[in-house]
């Protein structure tokens, strides 16, 4: 037969393990056309990666977003108090059984209670890891590892790649780079323009907020290219220098997001890792957005857009 002391703690542990159930949705929105992470975060001041975390359905990229589907924005901690209310009961309970116990029940009651708290703070963690380690934003062939990116956007250093005819890439951010030239054309403009540069799109786009659309006629093809199984998209082909004052005597430059990055805190929407090469001189450009550092080798830049992205379409 069960001792007083053993029944008490057993009802106690019961209430427990029944209030620590998740949290239950507080405040829910149904996506309707158009809608991705990042705006509906905007839209309720939230964020992407948040919308991520309270909704297991929503996958690392966002990309599995459906109209008329309902997620989650916020969760309210309702179990905890549950939690509180039922412990008070149960040990006014006991107390009428014996009043040795008291002690014992009552460490019970709060090593229960922080292990619970801990579980919470564990669920709610947002997932994305940072690397502290610094790396060099210098781009050279004996570069082997960069550290990886935390999902974090900043408003006009976000590309993205969609298709052939919704993409964006980065540009100096002045025509020819003359605000670093004393307001002239520079023969170095896309290299020299690596931490200032700005992206730039074919139109406008919610997922690079504040990033400028192309000269008229800038972009003269455009071939996309997803690789599903690697994880990675790209475009390529070729552009007209003339439209935005760049030298033709320019051989380029790249922008990525290795290290500290280049521009510092540039994106590409959904992916860890982008390498972008422009090189007004062919003139060819190359944009890849990828989850793997090696499918966006950042030590590669001296080759130009032939080498890092080898299989694009330059015609």
């Amino acid at each position: 037969m069960r001792t007083p002391i053993a029944l008490a703690i057993a009802c106690i542990a019961t209430v427990l393990t029944v209030d620590a159930a998740p949290s239950t949705c507080t405040k829910s929105y149904k996506v309707i056309s158009g809608d991705n992470c990042y705006t509906i975060g905007e839209k309720f001041n939230s964020s992407a990666p948040k919308l991520i975390s309270l909704n297991p359905s929503i996958n690392s990229k966002c990309t599995n977003l459906k109209v008329g589907q309902v997620i989650c924005l916020s969760k309210s901690a309702t179990s905890t108090k549950k939690t509180t209310i039922k412990s008070k009961t149960t040990k006014k309970t006991t107390k009428k059984t014996t009043k040795k116990t008291t002690t014992k029940k009552t460490t019970t009651k709060k090593t229960t209670t922080k292990k619970a708290t801990t579980t919470k703070k564990t669920i709610t963690k947002p997932s994305t890891t940072t690397s502290t380690k610094a790396t060099s934003t210098k781009t050279t062939s004996t570069k082997t590892a960069g550290a990886t990116p935390t999902l974090n956007y900043t408003k006009g250093l976000v590309a993205a790649v969609n298709s052939k005819s919704d993409f964006c890439m980065f540009l100096p951010s002045s025509p020819g780079g003359k605000d670093l030239n004393n307001g002239k054309v520079d023969d170095e403009a896309i290299s020299k323009s690596e931490k200032s540069a700005n992206a730039f799109c074919l139109k406008a786009n919610k997922n690079a907020p504040g990033a400028r659309l192309f000269p008229k006629n800038f972009i003269e093809s455009a071939h996309f290219y997803r690789n599903s199984t690697a994880g990675y998209v790209q475009v390529t082909g070729k552009f007209n220098p003339a439209t935005y004052s760049l030298s033709i005597k320019d051989g380029g430059g790249q922008y990525d997001n290795h290290g500290k990055g280049s521009p510092p805190l540039s994106m590409c929407f959904g992916y860890k890792y982008f390498v972008n090469l422009v090189e007004p001189d062919k003139p060819d450009y190359c944009m890849r957005c990828c989850d793997s550092y090696e499918d966006c080798h950042a030590g590669r830049s001296t080759y130009g857009c032939g080498r890092v992205v080898s299989n694009g379409n330059y015609n």
